[in-house]
């Protein structure tokens, strides 16, 4: 052979090379770009759409190179609807107390992939065998501190129906989930006795604060908005809405935590989730410490795991629920029991309320 021939072959050898090394480049960088995954989150929206959307959408984005939308609203009907379908648009589903239980009963969720979410830091009422307490939060008794001297500030719910000695406007939500709970703890009942809940006793405790309610509010918003403008003294809530405004810099919110109810918000992978795997990571990436401290500082909704305290700043430290001396005052809602009796107190409720 040649030594020109020889210089030929070696040329296209390199240049045959060379291509095959870039066809090969540029294939795995196309295979990267289309591997990239959307996961979606269905999150019960508003604040807490926009705080997962930092405290977990970055880290899992950072970790897996997936990219986390959040979609709203939470509707165990319309996940039931997709598993039914087998076209599930979701790959993790909140689920707000009781609507957790009926997943569950109703096969529309994974378990959970233990080898991936770690519950080993998390307490028995933060888990179980299909999804995670993600955020603990409360209905709990708010009042307008400028407005409401401290001794007249109620301290429980006996207290709140007391009105003749705890003077003011009051507000309750116009549902039956809490104020049955509220109603009965007011008449005596210890919150330990409260399940199964006697509706004949909470009706007839509720007959007697019923004249007094000057709003029964029906939106999250509405209650820290009628403090704030001052059309009631003391009102029931969601505490989230209220830590809002006081982040804002509203300094006449004063909170009562005695007697709330303690409320859960699950994270699941449902039945037929398009992208499991990545889904329980994010499910994992949910209850890490940090990323759910970082979550509260948006809503000052928390997971169990008491790891996540030590990385809350103290303004938002002030507002979570798992905080021990906190919780130990609280009631855990009986989802369960909900779940059972919700269709025949609502019917109830809705006589009551409109006689």
């Amino acid at each position: 052979m040649s030594e020109s021939i020889r210089d030929n072959r070696r040329n296209f050898l390199k240049i045959t090379s060379a291509v095959g090394v870039a066809g090969a480049l540029g294939g795995i960088v196309e295979n990267a770009g289309a591997q990239q995954k959307t996961i979606i989150f269905n999150d019960s929206g508003g604040a807490s759409a926009k705080a997962a959307d930092v405290a977990f959408g970055i880290p899992f984005e950072a970790e897996t190179g997936h990219k986390l939308v959040v979609t709203a609203p939470a509707e165990v009907a319309k996940l039931q609807a997709m598993v039914l379908a087998k076209n599930v648009e979701w790959d993790v589903a909140e689920l707000v107390s009781q609507e957790h239980r009926l997943a569950i009963r109703k096969g529309l969720l994974q378990p959970l992939d233990k080898s991936v979410v770690d519950t080993s830091n998390l307490p028995p009422e933060g888990f179980d065998d299909y999804s995670v307490a993600f955020a603990f939060y409360s209905t709990a008794m708010f009042y307008n501190t400028v407005k409401v001297a401290e001794a007249k500030r109620p301290k429980n719910w006996k207290d709140y129906w007391d009105v003749a000695n705890f003077p003011g406007r009051r507000a309750l939500r116009n549902h039956p989930v809490d104020n049955l709970e509220f109603a009965l703890m007011a008449d005596g009942v210890p919150p330990d006795k409260l399940y199964p809940l006697d509706l004949d006793r909470a009706f007839a405790s509720l007959n007697r604060i019923k004249p007094h309610i000057a709003v029964w509010w029906k939106d999250g918003a509405q209650p820290a908005q009628l403090l704030q403008d001052g059309e009631v003294d003391f009102t029931s809530g969601w505490h989230g809405r209220f830590f809002a405004l006081a982040n804002q810099g509203e300094k006449r919110i004063g909170v009562e935590w005695t007697q709330g109810m303690l409320k859960r918000s699950w994270a699941g992978v449902p039945v037929g989730a398009k992208n499991p795997k990545e889904a329980m990571k994010l499910v994992a990436i949910m209850i890490n410490p940090k990323n759910s401290a970082k979550y509260a500082e948006g809503i000052a909704y928390i997971s169990a795991d008491p790891r996540a305290l030590q990385y809350l700043p103290e303004n938002v430290k002030a507002w979570v629920v798992t905080i021990p001396e906190r919780k130990s005052r609280m009631v855990i809602a009986n989802e369960d029991w909900w779940l059972d009796n919700l269709e025949a107190a609502q019917r109830r409720w809705n006589d009551w309320i409109a006689s």
